[in-house]
């Protein structure tokens, strides 16, 4: 028994090392406890604050929302419009005093002719474009679309318009013309005495343009006869060049390197001016090199003066033999337009001159203009 007393004992008897081990060990977990309960006291428990998290979960879901809604307006608006296009058939118009046919054939409803009609009998005209955009039976969709298409000369045009009609040009050199000629190709006599005088006083008409810019020549007058214009260039040009330090260029002939000769006419311009008159056919008028990408009028009124152009060099369209495909790679032409002159040429059975292309439905004044050089009735 005393043995077993021994065993225990001798258990919880420590030497010195021990007992200070174990006093450290005590200090050490009392420390722990304390600072376990006063932890709470020195930190105050945050609660997280997830207020901004949800205030940015709440935008993010009305963006898509939005969106959503953005989307279907748009997909809505787009059918509309699609709608709208396939209804509407647009050709170059005026809309004062346009027939209640022509009307049906822009695509629009009898309940819109007629208020167009009532607008017209109460006095009502089309001053601009934007009129026509006032008639509330005409959607703002629908204005869009039609807008493009409207023409409306002002009084002075018209009355410059009736003026040029009286005018009956026949082939002609402006620099060697008698002025009995002048007046018999119906030019008043004030304008003649104006170009007479600019001849007698040495002056030259180089090209077609030049004569644009006589004082009291219109420019309706102008486009008239321009077609009717046949300068002799060779003794004109030789002219020009000996009173001259840079050297004259013919646009429908030159190369590349002719080209860089003139001033502000670097290698990469000359290759887009020989393009382009690949594209056209030729240049008929050197003014059209202002349509050459990149070309501004500064650097074109640099080197005008040193350019001119042959127009017998123009290759011609045989309005009665082309298809809309051989139609359209012109760039003056395109589809729409392509499609009515070949409509009218089977309507005709023929085209006898390349005037008649006026009353195809969709070549209006200021394009026959532009395209009349490149085309032939064979």
């Amino acid at each position: 028994m005393n043995r077993i007393k021994d065993q225990i004992k001798g258990y919880f008897t420590f030497n010195r090392t021990e007992q200070r081990g174990i006093v450290i060990l005590l200090v050490l977990i009392l420390f722990v406890i304390l600072i376990n309960a006063l932890i709470p006291f020195v930190f105050e428990e945050e609660n997280p604050d997830y207020s901004k998290f949800e205030k940015e979960i709440a935008e993010f879901e009305l963006s898509q929302k939005r969106a959503k809604e953005d989307f279907a307006d748009r997909k809505s608006s787009f059918g509309k419009a699609e709608n709208i296009t396939g209804k509407l058939h647009p050709f170059p118009f005026n809309p004062n005093n346009l027939p209640a046919g022509k009307w049906r054939e822009l695509g629009l409803s009898e309940k819109q002719i007629k208020v167009i009609k009532n607008y017209e009998k109460k006095g009502g005209r089309f001053c601009k474009k934007e009129d026509l955009a006032r008639i509330y039976s005409i959607s703002e969709d629908e204005y869009k679309v039609l807008e493009p298409f409207i023409r409306i000369e002002n009084k002075k045009k018209v009355e410059n318009s009736k003026e040029s009609n009286e005018i009956k040009p026949f082939p002609f050199d402006p620099n060697t013309l008698a002025k009995e000629e002048w007046l018999k190709m119906g030019l008043s006599e004030k304008l003649v005495n104006t170009i007479l005088n600019y001849r007698n006083k040495g002056g030259k008409f180089y090209n077609s343009e030049d004569l644009k810019r006589i004082y009291g020549m219109k420019p309706e007058m102008f486009d008239v006869i321009k077609p009717f214009i046949e300068i002799q260039q060779d003794t004109v040009i030789e002219d020009y060049a000996m009173n001259n330090d840079y050297p004259v260029v013919e646009l429908n002939s030159a190369d590349t390197l002719d080209l860089q000769q003139l001033k502000g006419i670097g290698p990469s311009f000359a290759k887009r001016i020989v393009k382009y008159r690949d594209m056209l056919g030729g240049y008929y008028s050197k003014s059209q090199l202002l349509e050459v990408y990149g070309m501004d009028s500064a650097r074109y009124e640099g080197f005008k003066n040193f350019v001119f152009v042959n127009p017998d060099s123009v290759k011609k369209i045989d309005i009665n033999s082309a298809t809309i495909k051989q139609l359209i790679k012109h760039p003056y032409i395109e589809f729409y337009t392509a499609k009515s002159i070949v409509n009218y040429r089977t309507k005709l059975g023929k085209y006898s001159e390349v005037t008649q292309l006026k009353d195809s439905s969709l070549v209006y004044d200021e394009l026959y203009r532009k395209i009349a050089p490149y085309l032939i009735a064979k």
